[in-house]
């Protein structure tokens, strides 16, 4: 085949289908929104489109509404025509890439014309049953407003294709997940002349299996090395089958199907029964998560914040020296087995019992960054860091005097800093004031003779909590591992941290996802990029990409090695890196956030796009071909 012929067949138009687009979820948001702007580049102004889901309250803020666009006008109405509303602007935090975000809720609560006590969306489950026996008969109600958003985006497509922007263009639809594929099966079904791509970040039937009693892993070993396909019943027994029936019907009628990483290029070949044409990582955005040369700055200010936090939370009890503290955290959603949770607080305890028998070694502070259920902060904490507010302010004099004071040169600058105490910097009312609140802070704490494990006030039989309290992690004076649980969204907004999630990660020396299941694993790759080096697992999609691509070993990325062994030999091994990294030198740990950053970028998105544009390229020809 010649270059000129290859060429022809490239791809010109690319649509991206996710219900997560200016509709923030989870992950996916993330990765699409990161991923948005170097499409944008790849393809060329006005050849990129993202389509997404209409959630009137997340897109007051990350969607800007603009003007129909004449070519699209009757599209708009075509679609109208069919129940399904559309509005046209910018998705801001895609890069105010091009954006249609489609409103299907007609679909679901209108019922039909002709009388029938039915919705329209009973008739979509009917078509799918008929097409291609998707059984949805008891599917949650969660269900439905999923595959109306996928019909809707169908609909949408096979109308824009018509439009003279598109008409007549190589165009690849790409969609994501289970969610937009019946979307995708509208477009198969009616012919529609449009290459599609799925991809699946993982699969529905593994990720249930995973969390509960059987070892994911030994599932699909067994399955591989036989040659065989999970059982349909499986689904059933975890009652996800309609929505793995999708994923299996997409994977095979998709013109190139598209996965994160090996780990669930294994789950498509065991459980949908399709192996993965292109195994492509997710990438990342350097430049808009923190550029290179601002990571020491940002990690100085959050420290700063951290250690005004540390102070205000300790103060009543004990002090913490942030100075001489490992902070190191987990984060992600509260799956206890699947990410690890369970490890990262066995490891915590053995670490706890090692530091004190040992001497010069660095405490540890963990915080736990996963939301739970809370009902407001705990009186005692918010008083303590209403005091320590209080405290800043008085000072704020005293230390300006201070600073004024410190910058006089002179000759005998030594004979200088002797001639002054502290205490001639405070007025007799200052220093009155700081006993008050001294007294007052003394008062606040509560009935325990040490800090809570967590500032807000938390169901009592929480798992973590429940967990921390059996390993004996409760922030205690004799402790050398202090614990902090902070199991709400953070944001620079809340009272207490007041610092947004990459912000706080920035502000550590570790972060620590010991997954259990992670068909990829974007975590470690953000505090990569923050300059924060990362424990992950083998057993993640990211830590099988490091030890593939990464032979030597380095105090950057820490891959885990947890399939095949106990969660108590992996909480010895994570517990090991924990004291290891806490022993090494400012010089050591400075290398060690260069290397972190140096890591992150071999998964920049400006290298990986590239790989899309071959999969895209590949979806077209193979629909030409067909």
């Amino acid at each position: 085949m010649t270059e000129d012929k290859d060429e022809s067949l490239d791809c010109q138009i690319v649509f991206e289908v996710s219900n997560e687009i200016a509709n923030k979820i989870g992950g996916i948001y993330t990765v699409i929104a990161s991923k948005a702007p170097e499409m944008q580049r790849l393809m060329g102004p006005g050849n990129y489109l993202t389509i997404g889901l209409y959630n009137a309250f997340k897109a007051r803020n990350d969607f800007e509404e603009l003007d129909t666009p004449k070519d699209f006008v009757d599209v708009f109405n075509a679609v109208r025509a069919e129940g399904i509303d559309v509005k046209y602007g910018r998705w801001i935090g895609g890069g105010a890439v091009e954006t249609i975000l489609v409103d299907p809720s007609f679909l679901l609560d209108v019922p039909l014309v002709t009388g029938k006590s039915d919705r329209k969306i009973d008739q979509i489950k009917g078509v799918l049953w008929n097409w291609f026996d998707i059984d949805s008969l008891w599917m949650p109600e969660v269900f439905d407003p999923m595959v109306a958003f996928g019909w809707a985006a169908g609909v949408l497509v096979s109308k824009l294709i018509e439009s003279p922007r598109f008409k007549n263009k190589r165009i690849v639809t790409h969609f994501h997940e289970w969610i937009s594929g019946p979307g995708l099966l509208y477009l198969k079904r009616n012919n529609i002349d449009v290459a599609t791509v799925f991809m699946t970040h993982a699969t529905q039937l593994g990720r249930n299996i995973a969390m509960g009693e059987e070892d994911i892993n030994l599932v699909l070993d067994d399955l591989l090395a036989k040659g065989e396909i999970i059982p349909p019943q499986k689904a059933y027994q975890y009652h996800v089958e309609g929505t793995h029936q999708i994923e299996v019907i997409c994977a095979k009628e998709a013109d190139v199907l598209i996965t994160v990483s090996e780990a669930v290029a294994r789950e498509t070949e065991g459980i949908l029964g399709h192996r993965a044409d292109f195994i492509i990582p997710n990438g990342i955005n350097l430049e808009g998560l923190s550029k290179k040369d601002d990571l020491i700055v940002k990690h100085k200010e959050a420290r700063v914040k951290l250690a005004q936090f540390t102070e205000a939370y300790f103060k009543p009890y004990y002090t913490v020296s942030i100075e001489n503290t490992l902070v190191i955290h987990i984060s992600g959603r509260y799956e206890f087995h699947n990410k690890g949770i369970d490890v990262f607080l066995n490891a915590l305890k053995l670490v706890n019992e090692e530091l004190k028998t040992s001497k010069k070694q660095k405490e540890i502070l963990a915080f736990i960054w996963v939301p739970a259920p809370v009902s407001g902060i705990k009186t005692d904490v918010l008083n303590a860091f209403e005091h320590a507010r209080e405290l800043r302010e008085i000072l704020q004099t005293p230390m300006k005097k201070m600073e004024e004071w410190l910058i006089q040169i002179q000759p005998k600058y030594e004979d200088h800093l002797k001639s002054r105490t502290l205490h001639d910097f405070f007025s007799k009312s200052e220093v009155k004031k700081i006993a008050e609140l001294v007294k007052k802070t003394k008062e606040s704490k509560n009935d325990s003779n040490y800090p809570p494990v967590c500032p807000f006030n938390l169901y009592e039989r929480d798992t973590i909590f429940q967990t921390l309290k059996e390993l004996d992690l409760m922030n205690k004076p004799n402790d050398l591992v202090r614990v902090i649980f902070y199991p709400v969204y953070l944001s620079k907004n809340d009272q207490l941290l007041a610092l947004d999630y990459y912000d706080a990660v920035a502000g550590c020396d570790m972060g620590i996802y010991p997954s259990t299941y992670e068909p990829y694993g974007l975590t470690p790759l953000e505090a990569l990029a923050l300059g924060v080096p990362a424990v992950t697992t083998d057993l993640s999609g990211f830590g099988l990409l490091v030890n593939e691509q990464l032979s030597e070993e380095n105090n950057g990325i820490f891959v885990l090695n947890r399939k095949g062994r106990t969660n108590e030999d992996a909480a010895i091994d994570l517990a090991k890196i924990i004291v290891k990294h806490s022993q090494l030198s400012n010089e050591e740990v400075t290398n060690a956030r260069i290397t972190a950053r140096e890591i992150s970028e071999l998964y920049s998105w400006q290298n990986i796009i590239k790989q899309y544009s071959t999969s895209y390229d590949e979806a077209v020809k193979r629909i030409h071909k067909n």
